[in-house]
C-alpha cells in the first residue's frame, strides 16, 4: 500500500475510492479469489455506513460537477481506447457486447447469455425488417451485427466516441459506424424508425437528459420506438459510488431513474415497457474470463490497466448488490 496516496484519497474521495485506487496501483497482479472476496463478501453495517456517508454530499457534488466539465470523448477514450484485443479476452467471442447479458440459468455460456439479451431487445424493437435504425453508443457494433445476422434489411447506423471501436466496426465488420457524440449531435427530424441504445445512456449527464430525449423523439417517425438498456440510480443522486466511478469512467454521472422517465414523458414519449434485469452474473463472467487470460492481458495492456479492470468488475458487482442502481430495458413509443 502507498500510505500517503491512500491517506489523501481517503480524506478527499472516501473509503471505497481509496481502496480501489490502491488496488489499481498494486505492485503485482491482484490475486483473483482474494480480490473478488474483498469486494463482494458481506460488510458490517458500520463499514457500509462509513463508505456511503463520506465524503459528505456537498464535497461529492463539488467534485463531480468539476469532473463533468470535461469533454465526453475524454472519458470514453480513457475507458475504451485501450486495446480491442484486450477486450476480446473477456467479452463474448461472437458479438463483443460490453453490456449486461441475460443469463437464464447457471449453465449458460456468456455467448448464449449475450444472444439472449440481443433477442430480448429484438423483441422490444418490433421490426418488420426494413426499418431505419440508429444505435447510440454502438460499441463494437454488436447489436448492429446481430440485426444483420437475423436478416434485417433496413439501413443500420451506429455512433461511437471510441476510435478503437469505430476501427473495428468499420474495418472488421463493414458497418456504417461514425465517430459521433450523440449527446451533442443534431439529429434530422423523422429520420429513423427505431433508435436504440445499450449501455450508453449512463454517459448522459443530468443536465443533458432533457435535450437528448427531446431530439430522440423528434428524430423518430410517428409511431417510431426508442429502445434503451441502461442502469440508473435508485436511492439518491450524487452517492459516494459516483465519486469512485470516476476512476473508471471520468466525467460520467448516473441519473435517478424517475428523472429519466419524467424527461422522456415531457418529450412526448409513452413508456410501454420497463423491466429490471440482473447485471451481476455478467460482471462475474467477465471477471472470470479476464482472470483466465491474465498472461495475455498483462502483455497487451500492462499491470496497472489489468488491475484496474480486476478492481472494476467486482466493485461494479458490489454496486448492484447494494442496490445502488438497477438495469432497465425500456421501450418509449412516439404516438402515430
Amino acid at each position: 500500500m502507498n500510505a500517503s496516496r491512500f491517506a489523501v484519497d481517503l480524506s478527499a474521495r472516501g473509503l471505497l475510492y481509496a481502496i480501489a485506487n490502491d488496488r489499481i496501483h498494486a505492485p503485482l497482479p491482484l490475486d483473483a479469489e482474494k480480490n473478488w472476496q474483498l469486494w463482494t463478501e458481506p460488510k458490517s453495517a458500520l463499514l457500509q455506513l462509513l463508505s456511503r456517508a463520506y465524503p459528505p454530499k456537498s464535497l461529492r457534488v463539488a467534485y463531480l460537477n468539476e469532473m463533468l466539465d470535461s469533454d465526453h470523448s475524454q472519458g470514453i477514450e480513457a475507458h475504451y481506447d485501450i486495446s480491442n484485443d484486450f477486450y476480446a479476452l473477456f467479452l463474448d467471442s461472437k458479438y463483443r457486447f460490453y453490456t449486461c447479458a441475460e443469463f437464464k440459468n447457471d449453465t449458460e455460456t456468456l455467448e448464449q447469455a449475450q444472444t439472449n439479451k440481443a433477442q430480448y431487445l429484438l423483441s422490444l424493437l418490433k421490426l418488420d425488417g426494413d426499418e431505419k435504425i440508429l444505435d447510440l453508443g454502438c460499441g463494437w457494433g454488436a447489436m448492429l451485427r446481430f440485426l444483420q445476422d437475423t436478416g434485417h434489411r433496413g439501413e443500420l447506423t451506429g455512433f461511437t466516441l471510441s476510435k478503437e471501436q469505430k476501427i473495428y466496426a468499420c474495418e472488421q465488420l463493414d458497418l456504417n459506424v461514425s465517430l459521433t457524440d450523440f449527446i451533442t449531435h443534431d439529429f434530422k427530424p423523422a429520420a429513423y424508425d427505431r433508435i436504440l441504445s445499450i449501455g450508453s445512456l449512463e454517459h448522459v449527464r443530468p443536465n443533458e437528459l432533457e435535450q437528448l430525449y427531446q431530439k430522440t423523439y423528434d428524430a423518430l417517425v410517428p409511431g417510431g420506438l426508442a429502445v434503451h438498456q441502461f442502469f440508473s440510480l435508485v436511492r439518491e443522486a450524487y452517492p459516494t459510488s459516483m465519486v469512485t466511478i470516476q476512476l473508471f469512467f471520468p466525467g460520467s454521472l448516473l441519473v435517478m431513474h424517475h428523472t429519466h422517465i419524467a424527461a422522456a414523458e415531457r418529450a412526448g414519449f409513452k413508456i410501454t415497457h420497463d423491466s429490471i434485469h440482473d447485471y451481476r452474473p455478467t460482471l462475474r463472467a467477465w471477471y472470470e474470463r479476464l482472470v483466465a487470460n491474465q498472461a495475455q492481458a498483462l502483455e497487451l495492456v500492462g499491470l496497472e490497466i489489468f488491475n484496474r479492470y480486476m478492481t472494476f468488475f467486482p466493485l461494479s458487482w458490489l454496486f448492484f448488490q447494494q442496490h445502488e442502481a438497477e438495469l432497465h430495458r425500456i421501450v418509449m413509443a412516439k404516438p402515430a
